[in-house]
């Protein structure tokens, strides 16, 4: 395969997780057919940009059960306002229309409508588009690209958060983006970044919708040939470390320093990195066999909150077998099945109401506001990343431990 943004062709397998069902792909019942797809991470080592071997259709993974929520935490909802401010602020721009590439239930749209822009939302999915226009957010329902883009108004300022990774046709989607931006206009992305997902061991966050796992110095490489530029980038602790990339048209903002420090800072290692899957794989294994023996000793175990990520874990590791139930916050996944598992999920109440022994939080990068939604639990809570981390909770007191 050639690389997905510089064309090169001598990319290297360093992560294989096997095969796996689309893990957004939620069903109504447990007997319906699943498609397995390989789920490979390749490196490339001429702009450095990880990324996946296999593309699953667009339309299969965003226009069919895709339940997906931006808004289902208030860690997530207070992220959003903040970015909105920090796009105000580093473009410049304080009105017109700022345009959400990809922007799910509206979220962050009405940040930006809250701060008096005019907004568009567009995004493929028909369940949290329905969500988008109830909430008054104008939007569209399809998935970007250039040929889109010609019906489309300039816009001042385009986001697209934890969007440029899923793009199937990176040179599509910038010729698109070009044409609805404005001269002086900024697009800021924001996306999960490659170092901190090797420094926090996030095997997880491999899944079919995450085809690029991005850095700085592949976006700087790729972007040249587009004549636009980074300008500034920003690191935040969300998604287990992701970042935030300011772009225009070359010439058009002061690039910082930052940018180049960033870069600089980007050297992946072939031996390293294949190091990094095996001490991947090892601890799945170790997860296994903690899980598996809770299991053996009658213990009941559920899993609290069901992301992507949550599906690559159960999948991958093979506890599922072991997990008694799933409990979620957002009434699109309530009643549904867990992709490959096929767990029933069940109301973040069933939790309080049947209080297992165990409790393992598959959104672990919210750990702190679902133990804290779920005061009344009793049991013990399990955080699997980046290792398997206890707290018990006793007398609403919690007491860390490791496995």
């Amino acid at each position: 395969m050639k690389c997905r943004l510089c064309k090169e062709d001598n990319l290297y397998k360093f992560l294989d997780l096997g095969y796996h069902p689309h893990s957004d792909q939620f069903r109504k019942t447990n007997d319906e057919p699943e498609t397995r797809y390989p789920l490979v991470l390749m490196m490339c080592p001429d702009c450095g940009l990880a990324q996946l071997s296999y593309n699953v259709e667009k339309e299969v993974m965003y226009t069919e059960d895709y339940l997906y929520e931006a808004s289902i935490t208030d860690t997530a909802g207070k992220h959003w306002g903040e970015l909105a401010d920090d796009v105000i602020e580093k473009s410049g721009v304080k009105k017109g229309l700022a345009i959400d590439i990809g922007g799910n239930d509206g979220t962050l749209s009405l940040k930006f409508k809250e701060r008096g822009f005019k907004v568009l939302n567009i995004d493929p999915c028909k369940e949290v588009t329905d969500i988008s226009r109830k909430r008054g957010v104008d939007t569209i329902t399809d998935f970007f690209n250039s040929e889109l883009a010609r019906d489309i108004d300039r816009a001042d300022i385009v986001t697209g958060t934890n969007v440029f990774a899923h793009v199937h046709d990176h040179d599509d989607f910038i010729i698109g983006l070009k044409k609805i931006l404005k001269t002086k206009g900024v697009f800021v992305f924001e996306s999960p970044h490659f170092g901190e997902f090797l420094k926090g061991l996030e095997y997880d966050t491999v899944y079919h919708q995450h085809l690029l796992y991005l850095s700085v110095k592949p976006v700087m490489k790729f972007l040249e040939k587009h004549g636009l530029e980074i300008f500034d980038v920003k690191f935040s602790e969300l998604h287990g470390g992701a970042f935030r990339c300011y772009i225009a048209r070359k010439g058009e903002h002061t690039v910082k320093p930052i940018v180049k420090e960033s870069a600089d800072k980007e050297d992946w290692d072939k031996k390293d990195l294949s190091g990094w899957g095996e001490v991947a794989k090892n601890h799945s294994e170790r997860l296994f066999d903690f899980i598996y023996s809770l299991s053996r000793q009658g213990k009941s175990i559920a899993c609290v909150s069901s992301p992507a990520k949550g599906m690559t874990l159960l999948n991958y590791t093979g506890i599922g077998k072991y997990i008694d139930f799933v409990t979620e916050k957002s009434k699109l996944k309530i009643g549904r099945y867990t992709p490959g598992t096929k767990i029933k999920i069940v109301g973040d109440e069933e939790l309080i109401k049947r209080q297992p022994d165990y409790a393992l939080i598959l959104a672990w990068n919210f750990a702190e506001e679902i133990i804290k939604n779920n005061s009344e639990y009793k049991g013990t809570w399990i955080v699997p990343l980046p290792e398997v981390k206890l707290y018990e909770t006793r007398d609403n007191k919690r007491q860390k431990g490791n496995d």
